[in-house]
């Protein structure tokens, strides 16, 4: 197997590093042929690890080694690479259906057995956030739950191929450094006398060209003498920049592309989704405008969907057809001369913006993009019912909603139907990483208004340090047991400052 290394340079003296790679290069082996689907790979990234592993040893806390030792296999160039023809054993076909991340998140349990605190360093990530990766990358049925039988088996498929894996199947070499040239010399390895002769040459020239720094004399500039305050002033050639590139080319690399081209398309609803998103809440959470107002789309009516179908209702909503958009790119390259014109003085007066409100037109922006179509249709029924009202009942509908608290009117950002419940559910989600945001509106977006009800009981007697955990167990939680989840924690006291 691995060649024993000791820190005094004897092979045969045990060391705790020898005991420790004894110790871990089979579960090494195994966990990284599971994670790249390649024996060879896995042979790859366990040679590599530990030979950087020997190296830091020395200088790595005792405590610190199986950290360290995992981290240097994650980042093994071997496994940040796609092998050839990945092919996993019969019994661990689930691990080719998820990806890198959730597999090394399982692999770090199944094979490593390392803890949940230990397993989240590793991957250089929070506990919760290592919960929810572990939880994605669990087996489950088609219903979507949880299947516990495969979690249990996909354990002893590895605990038998560790058993049965060949005494010499993980052997690689690996280097200590000096250990060649200390056996030679005795433990002391001499200098030789080309090395001696090189580092004279290095000192004689060191020397010269110290030496030349001082010679030649005081050559100062021209005109530096008679300068004001003997400072020499010189005009720079007033030749204008080379261009990088051209116009079209700046044009298309633009950051904001995208949303300059949706600015054209003159959807009012899209220019403040917030406003447009209160007046479509049903009345006594927002304005009520749709309730009110005869012909509006209700948001009933077009959730039962019984006069058409939902690629139908998109491109019906939209003006546009279900099919996947068409990227900022491919839009540009549509546009003819006159629109490329339009867009490139738009883009002009868009850069002229200061940057506090270019970032709130952005935010508004990425919001209505984060809205389904149901939702973006309510808003543009509401931009067209409120375009015609007379000017009083418009500004009396502005004036309400600019009265509302600024965090309460951010909180319309996330549609009609969220937004109503932002102000109770503004502890859970306030200042949430980008990672764990997205899939938290999904999941509350599907919860009724019973639910969010219990939810709000929850965020506001949860302390600010517990509110991550309260997070991740929602999240973790599969779709058809939040419910009992919920109702388990509402009715359980709260002890000791959140602790249950």
């Amino acid at each position: 197997m691995t060649r024993r290394i000791s820190s005094t340079g004897s092979d045969s003296a045990p060391t705790a590093l020898g005991a420790f790679l004894r110790g871990v290069e089979r579960r090494g082996l195994v966990f990284a042929w599971l994670l790249a689907g390649s024996a060879g790979s896995g042979r790859e990234a366990l040679a590599w690890a530990l030979e950087r592993f020997a190296l830091d040893a020395s200088k790595t806390a005792f405590g610190d080694w199986p950290s360290r030792f995992w981290s240097l296999l994650l980042a093994a160039p071997a496994l940040r690479r796609a092998p050839a023809d990945p092919h996993w054993e019969p019994g661990f076909e689930w691990l080719s259906r998820i990806g890198h991340g959730p597999r090394a998140a399982l692999l770090l349990r199944l094979v490593a057995g390392l803890a949940e605190s230990d397993a989240a360093a590793v991957l250089g990530i929070a506990r919760p956030t290592y919960r929810l990766g572990l939880q994605r990358a669990l087996p489950r049925r088609a219903d979507g739950s949880a299947y516990g039988e495969a979690w249990q088996y996909l354990g002893r498929r590895a605990r038998d191929l560790l058993r049965a894996l060949p005494d010499d199947a993980a052997s690689v070499p690996v280097p200590v450094p000096g250990r060649r040239e200390a056996r030679a010399s005795g433990g002391r390895v001499p200098a030789g006398r080309g090395v001696r002769l090189a580092l004279w040459l290095v000192a004689l020239a060191t020397i010269a060209g110290l030496g030349a720094t001082f010679l030649g004399g005081d050559r100062m500039p021209d005109g530096l003498a008679e300068a004001p305050s003997g400072i020499l002033v010189e005009s720079l050639p007033a030749e204008p920049p080379a261009a990088r590139y051209g116009a079209e080319d700046a044009l298309a690399l633009h950051p904001d592309l995208a949303l300059l081209l949706d600015a054209g398309d003159g959807d009012r609803a899209a220019a403040d989704p917030a406003f447009h998103a209160w007046l479509a809440a049903p009345a006594g959470t927002g304005a009520g405008l749709l309730d009110v107002m005869p012909g509006s789309v209700a948001a009933g009516e077009v959730a039962q969907g019984d006069a058409i179908d939902a690629a139908g209702f998109v491109e019906h909503a939209t003006g546009r057809s279900a099919a996947e958009p068409l990227s900022a790119a491919q839009r540009l390259a549509a546009r003819g001369p006159a629109e490329r014109a339009r867009l490139a003085l738009r883009r002009d007066q868009w850069d002229a913006l200061a940057a506090a409100e270019r970032g709130e037109a952005r935010e508004r922006w990425m919001a209505w993009r984060a809205l389904g179509p149901i939702e973006r249709a309510l808003l543009r029924d509401a931009a067209a019912r409120f375009a015609g009202l007379d000017p009083g009942q418009q500004a009396g509908l502005r004036q309400q909603f600019d009265a509302l608290d600024a965090s309460l009117r951010h909180g319309w950002l996330l549609g009609p139907d969220l937004g109503a419940d932002y102000g109770r559910l503004h502890p859970l989600i306030a200042q949430v990483p980008a990672e764990v945001r997205v899939p938290l509106l999904d999941a509350l977006r599907g919860l009724d208004a019973q639910a969010r009800d219990d939810l709000a009981v929850l965020a506001a007697r949860t302390p600010p340090q517990s509110r991550a955990a309260l997070r991740a167990g929602l999240l973790a939680t599969p779709a058809d047991e939040r419910g009992r989840w919920r109702r388990q924690r509402v009715s359980t006291p709260l002890v000791d400052g959140g602790s249950r």
